[in-house]
């Protein structure tokens, strides 16, 4: 990173690709989604890739599966990549969960 790069949230893009947030704006999205079976369970994996009006590239990963959970936040598995940062460091570069309260709490810690 350049000296006196200013680093960006990535908590900013999440904002907005969760609906949360206008900017920055989205101007491209591209999705893909596989299903298969795992020990009698339809696991379902969703990868989506953002592209953001800064030029920034994010992918988002979610993978979950069709297992009776009674839990009010079920497991899944969720992460965040930068693919491309335009010049626009962000930061973290990759972040993960494992459930979408977890997601939900990071989001609102960094956004506040």
């Amino acid at each position: 990173m350049p000296a006196g790069a200013e680093v960006h949230s990535l908590a900013d893009h999440v904002a907005a690709i969760l609906g949360l947030a206008q900017t920055p704006a989205i101007v491209a999205t591209t999705n893909r989604s596989e299903r298969w079976q795992d020990q009698g369970f339809t696991v379902c994996r969703t990868v989506s890739d953002y592209r953001f009006d800064n030029g920034v590239q994010i992918r988002r990963t979610v993978e979950q599966d069709d297992f009776p959970d009674a839990l009010a936040c079920a497991e899944c598995w969720i992460e965040y990549t930068v693919l491309a940062d335009a010049g626009q460091p962000l930061q973290p570069v990759r972040k993960s969960f494992d459930n979408a309260c977890r997601e939900a709490f990071w989001l609102a810690y960094h956004r506040a």
